[in-house]
């Protein structure tokens, strides 16, 4: 009698904890279907992107849109306020996306894509020649809209920053806009102990890997390192956001005989904005 009315109190325990686990409202597509059907959307996206007409290319990815949601027997009404319900719950929404940017960089590879800067950077320490010093948050979210469409960072140094030090900022975008343009900007400044400040910047206006990069000061040791990302506002910010993933700062210490410019990162990805004595 003990034990069967163990079984019972166990059975109703588990019942209890299914029932109070929070359930997708009807209407709102699955996490698992949600990823599957942003995975084909970024593909989709990849093949419109390979017309060079401009207005094909809109045609385009209007077609492949359609077709997408047409293979996974959802509306665009459905996936518009799936969108909606997952922007409010943007750990949920990161964890989807994160597998998604997984899958595409699988499917990169058996291609035979490179591995790519961030790819190479990935498996870096926070100690050694080449380190990824990077302690914040390695996935965001951002809306085209006030309020939630920047973010900003500050590094702070310690012993192991040497002068001749450069750095790399990474990021692995993907823009889910449904119109609208994209354009995210990412802005790195290195203030240095005389509180001279080297800025640079670059634009991201398509998914994929996104760097800045400042280079080697040999007369001064660094004070704080500053990062910010700014993704331009839009009217028609509706179902539109980007996801960032795998984001990385990199400190390379000089080595002996080797010039300032030490990453493998070509100058064009990167503008240099000034070299200024900072007054606060």
């Amino acid at each position: 009698m003990r034990k069967s009315s163990w079984i019972i109190l166990t059975v109703m325990a588990l019942m209890l904890v299914v029932g109070c686990k929070p359930s997708i409202p009807k209407g709102i597509i699955s996490p698992g279907d949600m990823e599957d059907i942003l995975y084909d959307y970024h593909l989709a996206r990849a093949m419109s992107n390979y017309v060079v007409n401009n207005d094909s290319r809109e045609f385009n990815e209007t077609m492949y849109f359609q077709a997408m949601l047409k293979k996974h027997d959802v509306t665009e009404a459905e996936f518009d306020s799936s969108l909606v319900y997952y922007y409010s719950r943007a750990d949920q929404f990161a964890e989807i996306y994160r597998n998604v940017t997984k899958r595409l960089s699988e499917e990169a590879v058996d291609l035979g894509a490179s591995v790519g800067e961030i790819g190479k950077y990935s498996s870096l320490s926070l100690s050694g020649d080449t380190a990824n010093i990077w302690n914040d948050a390695t996935a965001l979210m951002l809306l085209p809209r006030p309020g939630y469409n920047h973010v900003q960072y500050e590094t702070k140094v310690d012993t192991a920053f040497k002068k001749g030090d450069s750095f790399q900022f990474n990021i692995m975008a993907n823009f889910l806009f449904k119109s609208g343009k994209k354009d995210a900007t990412l802005y790195l400044a290195v203030c240095y102990e005389n509180d001279s400040i080297s800025t640079h910047v670059t634009h991201c206006t398509n998914s994929g890997i996104a760097t800045v990069r400042v280079p080697a000061c040999d007369e001064q040791k660094v004070k704080n390192i500053r990062t910010f990302i700014y993704l331009a506002p839009s009217d028609e910010n509706e179902g539109n956001l980007l996801f960032m993933d795998q984001i990385q700062l990199i400190r390379f210490h000089k080595k002996k005989g080797e010039s300032n410019d030490v990453s493998s990162t070509p100058a064009s990805t990167t503008e240099r904005v000034s070299m200024m004595q900072f007054k606060p």
